[in-house]
């Protein structure tokens, strides 16, 4: 008991240190699902789940609808001249992850590795950021097989840059600011690493099971990305630490047929964003629910449904903004798919003896 009592204290105590960074705006997207793409913000829940490797898909198309006017007349609301309406350039965010455990004995009690990989597309904008990250952690069992403390940690790159940009700068000729009209895609690609911790415990309490904490830091050595076109200088963009700090679990109700899930995230850059879920999963087939996010103040309530078969999970929500873009957005839709299977090695050939001839 004192044990898993330290190493909580130790996981609140790192997530204060994580505060302590400061950062200069949100740039990491969020996920409406969160509870089930944990390894897309901490690479220490790769191979979450014992005996199982996992693949875990989500597309997230936020504020539907929200367009760029910056070339419209205010007037007449009709393309000033040279100008077009460009349309739908809120956030598109897509994520792949997958991994599973590597080593360990078959009966969990040392410790064991995890190994995946997370791939990640999001685009605001005339702004895309791509990256690919391999990602490792390694188990410590606590008690046997009744909780788990792993650290992890993901290395790979990510590149940011400018898609064929058509901005409308306040000053034309601004030399920070590459030409508008389409100049062409500018992008730079830099190391991006990241560290993550996580506990799980299968019981706390009397009827709290598959309880879990986590806290991780995205972007730990802050690249700094090369955006100068032909002709323009000093068009720099720093890629900021994020902290991401969850917890969730599962709460059976009644006769177990229904099972409440509870999980909350909070992700600090600028300010702290909070997202809470309450969703309840009926007879491990059907689940609903809602969710809250605030990011300064109340930015949308979500709808969430999903449907489980087995080792297939499905997702779908809806966000309903709630902040003052909800004039110029239809909200934000995003689809969860996931996939879990065994992988274990066939049994080896049997072994087969010869006698020599100076033996029969």
């Amino acid at each position: 008991m004192n044990m898993r009592k330290t190493l909580l204290q130790t996981l609140i105590c790192g997530s204060l240190i994580f505060a302590a960074y400061s950062a200069q705006a949100q740039q990491d997207p969020y996920y409406s699902h969160f509870k089930f793409v944990k390894q897309a913000y901490n690479p220490a829940t790769v191979g979450e789940k014992n005996d199982y490797i996992c693949a875990n898909a989500v597309a997230h198309r936020q504020w539907l609808g929200y367009d760029d006017q910056t070339w419209i007349d205010r007037t007449t609301g009709e393309p000033l001249e040279g100008g077009e309406l460009i349309e739908n350039v809120a956030p598109k965010t897509y994520n792949f992850n997958m991994g599973g455990q590597i080593l360990g004995n078959k009966n969990r009690q040392t410790a064991i590795a995890a190994a995946g990989v997370s791939i990640f597309d999001d685009q605001l904008g005339f702004m895309k950021t791509t990256s690919f990250k391999a990602q490792g952690a390694y188990f410590l069992p606590i008690q046997g097989n009744f909780a788990r403390l792993s650290i992890g940690v993901e290395v790979g790159f990510t590149q940011f840059g400018y898609i064929d940009p058509k901005w409308r700068p306040r000053d034309p000729g601004d030399p920070r600011i590459p030409a508008g009209g389409g100049s062409g895609n500018i992008s730079d690609s830099k190391l991006d690493l990241g560290f993550g911790v996580f506990y799980k415990q299968n019981r706390l309490g009397g009827s709290i099971e598959d309880f879990y904490v986590g806290a991780s830091l995205s972007h730990l050595n802050g690249s700094t990305y090369d955006l100068s076109a032909s002709g323009t200088s000093g068009n720099l963009y720093e890629l900021d630490q994020h902290i991401f700090f969850h917890t969730g679990a599962n709460v059976p109700l009644g006769s177990g047929a229904n099972v409440l899930e509870p999980a909350v995230l909070v992700k600090y850059n600028s300010k702290p964003q909070i997202d809470l879920n309450v969703t309840i999963l009926n007879n491990q087939t059907y689940r609903g629910g809602i969710g809250y996010r605030q990011w300064g103040t109340i930015d949308a309530i979500t709808l969430l449904l999903g449907y489980v078969n087995g080792p297939m999970q499905f997702g779908y929500s809806y966000d309903i903004t709630a902040s003052k873009i909800q004039s110029v957005s239809n909200g934000t839709h995003e689809i969860y798919a996931s996939y879990c299977f065994q992988f274990k090695p066939g049994e080896p050939a049997p072994k087969t003896y010869k006698k020599s001839a100076r033996e029969l």
